[in-house]
């Protein structure tokens, strides 16, 4: 995923089996690296208005509309 695609995905924000939608547009990416792998991040205008950073194998992340 690039900077400008519009993307969506779920959290859990409580304790209980609901989940949360989300979607945004990729403003940003962030390369991070551990012993054991490489993790990429990206930083994403979400739809109540915060940057949020979602981890790029984020298991529910899914490309809505590709950026220009």
């Amino acid at each position: 995923m690039k900077v400008g695609d519009l993307i969506k995905w779920s959290w859990h924000l409580s304790t209980d089996w609901e989940q949360t939608h989300f979607a945004g547009i990729v403003i940003d990416s962030i390369m991070y690296k551990t012993d054991y792998e490489k993790i990429r991040v990206l930083k994403v205008l979400d739809n109540t208005g915060l940057v949020t950073e979602v981890r790029e194998d984020e298991a529910s992340l899914e490309l809505i509309n590709e950026g220009r």
